[in-house]
């Protein structure tokens, strides 16, 4: 792969073009999770602690370690990648939120573009956040913390040297179309003391471009820089997205949102600290309660009078258990009722619709219904054809919408021990993705 070419030392100076540049001091508050903010595409954690793999939790944008080195772990580890002279991958350390990885010189994890098109921007707006922990500043010149680029296009997100007045400060880079050209935004200066975790931040909206991070330790800031220029720089590359590269940086919780973020959305998630982001830790889930082997009808169900029933206020199992999805495909018009099926009971209705399950999934790799929707159609209708539409399967699937509990359709969800995931469409609690 060639190694990034838009960004070098030498454009760390604040860039000579017109722009607004303001300061404001958003408050502190007391730590407590912070609700997780609409638009989340990408997420990850960074709390592998062995393997090559570098999980996507929400998005699926699951990368690997550079020339698949396998990610290390204790004291000699850190130890010698901060000196240099370490050959795997980055190391696991403790993190701002659970565990985070510590990168190095060419040591860093890459999403290929294949699997990450959607983190291409062009002259969109987005929003990329994270926690970084610097060992010294001596090398604080283009260490890079998310970038997306090549000669001409993309994104990076790096702590820059000023060389006019020495400071280190949080830069992002769009590139302008041009070979090596690119737009500099400059953000607040970094003086965190070492080792010391800081949270920094890139808000684009329209022309204008915010950098927050909390120099201090304690206090959040931002500076807003809006360029005119015009047409806008392009927030897309086809090479792949790199996290950590030429970076001694540890990095913990990157996200990146795919519009802007409110500033009391990015006050909100520095304001938690540790506590992370908040969310349902549980999600509902039915079961197979009986199958008519003549007429190819089953009916699935809350289980309310078998053991382990479901919970339709708060969940019944953990959202980070790999389920199967239950999927549903609604005809229009509806299948008429088999002779099988006794359609007068409120708590066990038929619903004209097919079923399905999908190949297990943690629920918590989904941040929106219309994600777990996607999922369903993946699997049932693989090559998008649209002459079917699958969904996740709703509470009240029964009677057209109006019943409760259980349904009866035609289907096969697999095996009868399994629970799976289903829907619940006004409880918000007791589903692990967002409405």
């Amino acid at each position: 792969m060639k190694r990034p070419s838009i960004l070098s030392t030498a454009f760390l100076v604040t860039a000579a073009c017109v722009f607004v540049l303001a300061l404001t001091v958003l408050p502190t508050h007391a730590q407590t999770c912070a609700p997780r903010p609409a638009g989340l595409i990408a997420w990850w954690p960074l709390n592998e602690q062995t393997g090559t793999t570098v999980l996507d939790i929400v998005g699926g944008h699951n990368g690997t370690t550079f020339n698949a080195s396998p990610i290390g772990a204790g004291p000699a580890a850190l130890a010698a990648i901060k000196a240099n002279t370490w050959n795997g991958g980055p190391v696991s350390v403790p993190g701002k939120v659970g565990n985070a990885l510590q990168f190095g010189f060419n040591i860093y994890a890459q999403v290929p573009n294949a699997n990450a098109t959607d983190l291409n921007f062009g002259t969109g707006d987005f929003t990329i956040d994270a926690w970084i922990k610097l060992y010294h500043y001596n090398s604080a010149v283009g260490q890079r913390i998310v970038l997306k680029h090549d000669a001409y296009t993309g994104y990076v997100l790096q702590l820059g040297k000023n060389l006019l007045n020495g400071q280190t400060n949080l830069v992002l880079s769009i590139g302008d179309g041009t070979n090596g050209g690119a737009l500099n935004y400059d953000g607040p200066d970094i003086t965190a003391p070492l080792e010391t975790w800081i949270f920094v931040a890139v808000v684009r909206s329209g022309k204008t471009v915010t950098l927050y991070a909390n120099s201090t330790g304690t206090t959040l800031n931002s500076v807003p820089v809006t360029y005119n220029s015009n047409p806008l720089p392009i927030a897309s590359s086809t090479n792949a997205l790199w996290i950590g590269w030429e970076s001694d940086l540890a990095i913990d919780e990157v996200e990146i949102f795919n519009r802007p973020l409110a500033p009391s959305e990015i006050q909100g998630i520095f304001n938690a600290g540790s506590a992370g982001k908040c969310g349902p830790t549980k999600g509902m889930t039915w079961r197979l309660e009986a199958v008519n082997s003549i007429d190819g009808t089953v009916e699935v169900g809350c289980g309310v009078s078998n053991p382990n029933p479901c919970n339709a206020s708060i969940g019944d199992q953990l959202c980070t258990a790999s389920l199967p999805l239950l999927c549903i495909y609604m005809p229009q018009p509806a299948f008429p009722v088999p002779q099988s099926v006794n359609d007068t009971d409120l708590y066990n209705r038929w619903s004209g619709a097919i079923v399905g399950t999908t190949a297990p999934v943690p629920a918590s790799s989904f941040n929106s219904l219309a994600q777990a929707n996607a999922r369903c159609e993946q699997e049932f209708d693989p090559k998008g054809t649209g002459s079917t539409k699958w969904r996740v399967a709703e509470f009240h699937d029964g009677a057209n919408g109006r019943g409760i509990w259980n349904f009866q359709a035609y289907g096969n969800v697999g095996n009868p021990a399994s629970r799976f995931w289903v829907h619940i469409n006004d409880q918000k609690n007791a589903t692990c993705w967002s409405p």
